[in-house]
């Protein structure tokens, strides 16, 4: 577990691991501590087995402003190579939370810009704040975007609608990310830490085998052929009918109660 002063503070309890962006003094920004901090607290709960779900949140009143445009300032010249390393460590982040199989939630609140947006985009599911305000922010940087934020934006919106977000588009509240596709769920503020709460524990109350196929189809689903995904559903199913979470959703039914996956 890191200590309160780190800019990552990971958090394990009940079965859900709880990765708060912990920089609140400077918005949560971005920057090469923040990433590798990330990157080593996703690998942590990629291993841990006990945790089921992974939540990303972040201290003070923002999620995250994205990128510590301070920290890139000061820099100079010598920005593009730090870029190279904080945009590795953070994709590195990515592809583990994506990688683990486990649900994984962002929990948005106050700003959710450039990176940060990225980050949020790449969970499984996004719970916003209905004050929660996000923006893709890199135009005005004059840089593309990092974080699969033009894989993430095209495959929710289309690539019409990905192109004006990220080149006429400056801030998008969270009833109309809602609208379009790109969060899961807004709620009011002070019902934001209520909510989280019952979506991570029905995700953590699923099977672990099942959550890991679900997440391998559907992110998968658009790069394969009907058929293609027809042979993963029957592998996947054919696999998880073979473990004893199956037997015991079975009992369950039987029995008419909730059934309790082991992950076995």
């Amino acid at each position: 577990m890191s200590t309160a002063s780190s800019p990552i503070e990971l958090v394990v309890a009940d079965g859900v691991g709880t990765i708060w962006l912990n920089r609140p003094e400077r918005g949560n920004g971005i920057e090469f501590e923040l990433a590798t901090a990330l990157r080593a607290a996703a690998f942590d709960l990629e291993r841990d087995a006990s945790v089921k779900v992974v939540v990303i949140r972040g201290r003070g009143a923002n999620f995250s402003v994205g990128g510590d445009l301070r920290a890139f300032s000061t820099a100079g010249a010598t920005f593009p190579r730090l870029a190279m390393d904080i945009i590795t460590a953070f994709h590195d982040a990515l592809l583990s939370l994506r990688r683990s199989g486990k649900p994984a939630i962002a929990a948005v609140h106050g700003a959710c810009a450039g990176g940060a947006m990225s980050l949020a985009l790449a969970c499984d599911f996004v719970l916003a704040a209905e004050t929660a305000r996000f923006s893709v922010a890199y135009r005005r940087l004059g840089v593309p975007a990092d974080g699969g934020m033009t894989h993430s934006l095209t495959r929710l919106v289309g690539p019409r609608r990905a192109l004006e977000l990220m080149l006429l588009s400056d801030h998008v509240n969270a009833s109309e990310a809602l609208s379009r596709g790109l969060i899961t769920r807004v709620c009011a503020e002070q019902e934001l830490e209520a909510e989280l709460t019952r979506m991570a524990r029905a995700l953590a109350d699923n099977s672990p085998a099942a959550s890991r196929a679900v997440k391998d189809l559907i992110w998968s689903a658009d790069t394969a052929t009907f058929d293609e995904q027809l042979s993963a559903e029957l592998v996947s199913f054919v696999d998880c009918a073979s473990s004893a979470d199956f037997r015991e959703g079975l009992k369950a039914f039987n029995e008419r109660r909730p059934p309790i996956f082991e992950g076995k």
